[in-house]
């Protein structure tokens, strides 16, 4: 019933903001496609109310066991089987689209977000240029050149000690551009070649 309600209430949001623009002319109306775009992936994540931190995802927190991250997802434990247990990408049923979630040696060491769907708790996303996450982060942001991309970057952002010190959030961007970005504890969250 929920879902229902948030789903109608980001829908009625969404007209109300289009449907008082109307032009006064009596022309065509024009649609801007990259405001209906944020619209959309702002909705997604008011309809789950999760967003992502340098510490976890809802209930799920970077450090818990892999037993407890599938109690937070309300996923079954997923299998092992055929993964490294050193580090490794196990599937819970229940973990949202666009998110991949690392386990080191049995614990949640980081999430890994290529969606705009899925928000960072002060509102970055893919697909956002390097001057928002710069301008919601500020001077916590540390750029970098990309390990493997000519136009691309690294934008660290540190952690704020003493609740989150530890943990950083890793954006990378090309082109200027957000293309993914993860988040969790240090050493793990830096690694850029991830379980490799």
């Amino acid at each position: 019933m929920r879902k229902h309600q948030l789903g109608f209430a980001a829908i009625s949001l969404l007209f109300l903001a289009t449907g008082c623009n109307r032009p006064a002319s009596s022309g065509a109306a024009k649609t801007d496609t990259t405001t209906v775009a944020v619209t959309a992936a702002d909705s997604a994540t008011a309809r789950t109310g999760l967003t992502v931190t340098a510490t976890g995802y809802g209930a799920l927190r970077i450090g818990m066991d892999i037993r407890n991250a599938a109690t937070a997802l309300g996923s079954p434990v997923p299998s092992m089987a055929g993964l490294d247990t050193a580090c490794a990408y196990p599937k819970f049923e229940d973990q949202p689209s666009g998110m991949r979630i690392m386990v080191v040696r049995g614990n949640v060491a980081r999430l890994e977000i290529d969606s705009a769907s899925i928000a960072t708790g002060l509102g970055a996303r893919v697909g956002d240029p390097e001057s928002r996450v710069k301008d919601l982060y500020g001077s916590r942001v540390v750029v970098q050149p990309h390990k493997y991309d000519p136009t691309g970057h690294y934008l660290i952002v540190n952690s704020i000690p003493p609740t989150d010190s530890g943990y950083e959030l890793v954006f990378e961007t090309d082109s200027g551009r957000v293309t993914k970005y993860r988040a969790g504890r240090m050493p793990e969250v830096e690694w850029v070649e991830g379980c490799s």
